[in-house]
Parts: C-alpha cells; structure tokens; sequence
C-alpha cells in the first residue's frame, strides 16, 4: 500500500493535470468544429472567459498547443493506451513534459516558463495539503452548478454539481485515489462502482451484468428485487460519515495497515467544505442565482419533508447533510457508507444474488421469502445509515399493466417472479439495472431512457449545425450563404463524422474489427447480444441518425456556398450522397 504522499509527487501531480487540460483542449474543439463551419456571431464563444480562471492556470502550466509534442506511431497505434482523443492529448502533454525534463536535468537547457509554472503548482499542492494540518489551508467551498434535471409542467429542476478550484480539484482527486486503494480490501465484492485496479482492470457496470447473467444461469427460476435511494448523496449526514469512517479505518489498521493521520485531518476539511441544507438549498430562495447562470429559474430538488418526518423537525438545522457530486471522494464515500448493508445483507444470506452499483442494488433468490427479507435487511440498514429509500411496490399483471411497471416513479419493486409474464400473474419477464434490461431468457435489451437520450443528442448535435448557421426563432435559414464559410458536402460531412464518433466511435474502414471504440455510445453498452429486440434497438438509433442527416440536406438545400477547399479528398468523399453503413453503425458491434 503506498504512503500518501506518494499520490502527491510531481509525476502524479503532473498525470492528472494532463488529464484536465486534455478534456478542457477536447470541449474547445468540439466549439472550434462549429466556429469552422460558421461566420455567424453565435460561434465567436471560443474565447475564455475572465472567470475561467482554471483554464489560465492550465494554460500557464503546459506549452502552448502547437507545441505539445506529437506521438510517433507506436504510441499513437497502441489501442490499449489511446482510445480517445482526450487520452491521446493526456499522452502528448505527459511527453511534453517529459521530453522538457530530460532536456533540463540531462542536457543543461534552461526551462520554458511553463516547465517552472507546473513543478511550482506541484510544491504549492504539497504545501497546501501539509498546511491542512495547522489550519492554514483549507479547502475552499465549490461553486455549484446548475445541471438540468427534469421539467415538467413548467416546473425546473436542477442537480447541484461542486466545481472546486483547480488546486482542491487536485488535492481532492488524489485523496480519493489514496482512499479507494487503501479501502478497497474492506469492501464487498458485491459493489462494482468506483473500485481499485485488481490485476490491472477497473470493475465496471458490465461486470455487475455479467455476475447477474451467471447466477441466472446456475439458479433458473428466480425472484427479484430491486430498490432504489433517495437523493443518495443529498442526504448524506456527515456525523454519521464520521463514525462510519473512523470505524473502518480501525478495521484496516487492526489488520496492520497503517493508515495516514493526514488522511483523518484532509477528510474533515473536505467535509467541512460543502453541505446541500447549508450550501445549496438556500439558493432556492435567491431569485438571482439561477438567472445569473444562464438557466431558467428554478430549484434543486430535495426531500426536506421525508427527512423532517423520519427524524425531526430541527433535523436539518441540527446536523450538514450532504456530500459533492461531480467529486471523486464523493463516490469512494457511497461505497464506505453502504458498504454495511452490502455485509448485513450477505452475512445473512450467502447464496443470494445481490449485487450494488453505486447507490443501485438488485436483489435475487429462487425463494421468495428469502429476496422479501433481504430486501427488509436492505431497508433497514438505509435507515440505519440515516438515509431514505423509494419504497418498493407491488407489480402484478404485468401483460396488462406493463406501462405501471416501467413508470420512472416506480423506483423500488417488491419480489417478483422473473419469467414469463404469460405464466403467472407475479410474473416479470424484465430486470432493469445501470441501464441495461435483462429478460428471462437471458437476452439483453438496451433500457428506453438510454435510447431516447442518446435520439435526443443526434438531435442537438443536428441543431447546434443549424443554430450555427444562423437559424432563427422561426427556423428559417434564409442567411445561410452569408453566413456558412462551407459547401453543402463539407457541412454535411461534418455532422456526420460527429455522429459516426458518437455512436461507434473514431473508426476507419480497415480497423473497425479491431479497434477498441472509446469513448462512444457503443462502448458503454459492450454486453449487448445479438437478438430481435437489441438488433431492433440499434437499428432505430441508426435510422434516427440517418434522419437527422437528412433533415440538415432539406434545411441547407440552397446553400450554393463552393467548395474552396484546396486538399484533395477521395472521390468518394466528393459524392453528394454519401453513406456511411454497417461498419459505422450502432448496430455494427454486435456482430464482432
């Protein structure tokens, strides 16, 4: 086990700075492929803004991009390593550095400004975490973000997500890395969400499918359960955090692990920084605050009334509730809290399925009253840990009242028998979790709500086109020769490189067997099986993006804007109806 300052060297330092200005370079040029194909004003947002004080501080800390070395072809053709261009930009800034140290330390070159920037960004990170432990540094609040929610009948709701500076983004990442590593031996195999690299694999939500697909197999006949948290990191209470912490940490040291007393000293600091009752939910009475940030006006759900009623009504002036989302310590500390259910429940019960992603769980057993009381178990150890559940519901009929069933409300479900629905009344042919549907035979279907989000993204991406080209409120293009720097072939392209990347990724026609698809829809549901409803699933995803291409030839049909580009393209890249089939499809992986 490492010590914790060794998550707090240059080098470490160092890698996961190269990873934030990565994604910062990767959110700029998605704004730049708009800005290129557009003279409108809409598309002059590319330049910083003066709050943006994170991006100033990255672009002091590394060369200017021009100057990031390039990766020769061994680095850049190793699909284990760069999948993405947000890890092929980690790569080259991480060289960058690396080729700029060599030089210094070996060669005698004096160093670029940048070079002394960052190796003092690193000294001032170690200094600030030493300095928690007198009290002269502390990390400071976040600003909270507004991240849209739902809406529904006129009524905003919005998600709160913690933006840290810079260097507490920093300090806090690294601390979550130290916590993950040391804790990971106490908890459960059971959890699969925000775990430590075993044998050089991170768990992901596919292996919670797979172990669930295995016991099916192995049990046949079974009932199952599922329930669902409310506002899990809302409501967290940190006095009970704080018990639970220093209980576990007596556990690992009884085990002769030595446990950092800095790490004791940082975890409070970060705690003391945020609340939701005491930092977010007063926002809802600003009538500013949300107007201020560029969204409609509204508020951050919560759920005073349920606490108030569990406990008391000074519960929520008594006690902080609530922990950062958007925060990697945030997640190690969903797997610290519950991870006293997870061992209530298999403590009792050893030849149960259950298996936790996150604050989601799913219950299974061939006997019913067995599922019944591990889900009562589950309850009770939610309420033991001072949070609150979706109480889980009754569903029978499902061949009738399948609508009821599949109902966004409807979070949590009592034991029901997973087969078919034509069999008996307490019969469900479906289990729903991290966003796959598993049927009784075995078959995997992709979950409803992940099909039409991913419908609606190829729709914005379509309108962000359009709005670019000076689409108005009644939407009309009537500028669009004025105000497009493209030809109708190059736009159309354009959008549909966009959507091939975000359905199967940065493929090519010779390697899109091999290749591992990255970041891409395609990716994050790799468990597919190739069956009538999956294939029926993908296909109406692939027409749906060949709508939208459609849909922007109709709107730009009149742009007789020339082509005044002088590369040479392949003929087949001239064509004015160009199809990009199978290999760049949805439906295309599920038959590698």
């Amino acid at each position: 086990m490492k010590e914790l300052e060794e998550y707090y060297t240059d080098n470490a330092i160092i890698r996961m700075l190269c990873k934030h200005r990565a994604r910062i370079s990767h959110k700029r040029h998605k704004k730049h492929m708009i800005r290129d194909i557009s003279l409108h004003v809409r598309t002059n947002k590319i330049s910083i803004s003066e709050f943006d004080t994170d991006f100033f501080k990255l672009q002091a800390l590394f060369p200017t991009r021009r100057n990031w070395k390039k990766l020769n072809q061994r680095e850049r053709l190793n699909p284990n390593k760069l999948n993405n261009s947000i890890e092929k930009n980690t790569m080259r800034l991480w060289k960058s550095y690396n080729v700029e140290r060599i030089l210094v330390e070996n060669d005698g070159k004096k160093p670029e400004e940048w070079f002394n920037n960052l190796l003092e960004f690193c000294s001032d990170i170690r200094q600030k975490v030493e300095g928690m432990l007198s009290n002269k540094y502390r990390i400071k609040k976040p600003q909270i973000i507004p991240l849209p929610k739902s809406s529904k009948k006129g009524k905003h709701i919005y998600r709160p997500i913690a933006n840290y500076s810079l260097e507490d983004k920093i300090i806090t990442s690294s601390f979550a890395k130290y916590l993950t590593e040391l804790f990971d031996p106490v908890f459960l195999d059971c959890s699969f969400a925000f775990r430590a690299r075993k044998n050089g694999v991170v768990p992901t939500h596919h292996d919670s499918i797979i172990q669930i697909l295995k016991y099916k197999k192995r049990k046949k006949k079974l009932w199952v359960s599922e329930c669902d948290i409310q506002k899990f990191y809302d409501t967290v209470q940190h006095r009970y955090l704080e018990s639970v912490f220093f209980e576990e940490i007596k556990k690992i040291e009884d085990q002769g692990i030595k446990v950092s007393s800095k790490a004791k000293i940082i975890f409070f600091h970060f705690l003391d920084s945020y609340s939701f009752n005491k930092d977010v939910l007063p926002k809802n009475e600003d009538p500013t605050y949300f107007k201020n940030r560029g969204v409609v006006t509204g508020e951050f759900g919560w759920v005073k009334d349920e606490l108030t009623t569990m406990h008391n009504e000074r519960y929520i002036e008594d006690f902080k509730i609530g922990v950062p989302q958007g925060n990697a310590v945030s997640c190690f500390i969903a797997n610290l809290i519950l991870n006293k259910v997870d061992k209530s429940i298999l403590n009792t019960y050893q030849d149960i399925l259950y298996v936790r992603y996150c604050d989601d769980m799913v219950l299974a057993h061939t006997n019913r009253e067995v599922c019944k009381n591990a889900l009562e178990i589950y309850k009770k150890g939610i309420n033991d840990a001072f949070l609150l559940y979706h109480e889980p519901k009754i569903f029978k009929d499902y061949k009738n009242s399948a609508k009821d069933f599949w109902d966004s409300k409807n979070k949590s479900k009592e034991p029901y028998f997973w087969g078919n629905k034509y069999n008996g009344e307490n019969n469900i042919p479906w289990l729903s979790f991290v966003g796959y549907q598993i049927n009784y035979k075995g078959e995997i279907r992709v979950r409803k709500s992940s099909l039409d989000k991913e419908i609606r993204k190829q729709i914005s991406e379509t309108q962000r086109v359009l709005f670019a080209l000076g689409m108005d409120k009644n939407r009309s293009l009537e500028r669009v020769n004025e105000f497009s720097r493209k030809s109708q072939n190059q736009i159309i392209f354009s959008l549909q490189q966009r959507l091939i990347s975000m359905s199967a990724g940065r493929i090519t026609i010779y390697n899109y067997k091999d290749i591992e698809q990255g970041l891409c829809w395609t990716n994050g549901f790799n468990l597919l099986s190739k069956n009538k409803i999956a294939i029926n699933q993908l296909k109406k995803l692939d027409t749906s993006r060949e709508q939208q291409i459609s849909y922007l030839k109709r709107k730009i049909s009149y742009l007789d804007k020339e082509n005044n580009d002088k590369d040479e393209r392949p003929p087949y890249m001239l064509k004015q109806d160009l199809f990009f089939g199978k290999p760049f499809s949805y439906s295309e992986f599920l038959d590698k």
